[in-house]
Order: structure tokens, then C-alpha cells, then sequence
């Protein structure tokens, strides 16, 4: 594939980023985990964490393209394959193959993300305040 080693500009970046701006003391991390369950044991999980997506290390990166490619088999049962070229089109995902009867399966995705921004809200709400209470003042 060609283009990996291209920066993206200022403008691609934002569209693809939904427009916001991680400037200014902001943190934003990043979590994903996937985990599978058969008659509510867990059979395989993933799980990816990036603290700090303005500072993200060389190996978060590796291991945030890796997950992006990985794709995770979970067989039940006996009797069941894989197409590999079927497979060689999937870039990421989970798949499960079943061959016994009364099974309960789940597949659970779960992503968390946070932001340190509690206190600049807090801080918006304080210079409102302290406004609104100094306009008050003045027409009495």
C-alpha cells in the first residue's frame, strides 16, 4: 500500500477527527476491547490502551495498527475451518464459528474514551458566575 508515509494535512485531519482541537492542555485517551464469551466463559479478548493521544508512543502506535489488522478466530465445536482467502480480505475484526447446539456466544466491543475537560467546564461555569453576579451588582 502506498501513501503510509505521507503526512496528512491540518484540514484531513480534522475531518477525519470529527473537528476537534486536542490543543491546549487537553488529554484525550483512547481504549478498545473485544472479548468473547461461550456459555459465559471468556474465550479470547483484545484490549488496546493509549493514555494520552497527543503523546502516543511508538509502540501504542505499533500496537494500534496491529489490532487494526488483526483478525481473532474463535472455533466451538469441532468441525470448523477457515477460508484463508476469504480471510486475506478482512482487515480486522472477530469471528466465531459454532457447530454445537444450545450454545450461548457473545461478542462484546467496548470502547472508552475520556477527556480531561471537567475543569475547563468548571472554570466556564466560575467566570459565568462571577460575571453574572458582578452585572447584578451594578444595577442595584
Amino acid at each position: 500500500m502506498t501513501g503510509w508515509g505521507v503526512a496528512a494535512s491540518d484540514d484531513q485531519l480534522g475531518v477525519v477527527r470529527g473537528g476537534f482541537d486536542a490543543g491546549s492542555g487537553l488529554v484525550v485517551s483512547f481504549g478498545i476491547e473485544r472479548a468473547v464469551y461461550v456459555n459465559g466463559d471468556l474465550v479470547t479478548s483484545t484490549r488496546l490502551d493509549i493514555p494520552n493521544i497527543r503523546q502516543t508512543s511508538v509502540e501504542q502506535a505499533a500496537a494500534l495498527a496491529a489490532a487494526a489488522s488483526t483478525v481473532s478466530i474463535v472455533r466451538n465445536g469441532p468441525g470448523n475451518t477457515v477460508d484463508p482467502a476469504a480471510m486475506a480480505q478482512t482487515t480486522a475484526g472477530t469471528v466465531v464459528q459454532n457447530s454445537l447446539n444450545d450454545q450461548h456466544i457473545q461478542t462484546l466491543t467496548t470502547l472508552n474514551t475520556t477527556v480531561n475537560s471537567l475543569d475547563l467546564f468548571k472554570g466556564l461555569n466560575l467566570q459565568d458566575t462571577l460575571q453574572t453576579a458582578l452585572l447584578n451588582s451594578l444595577r442595584h
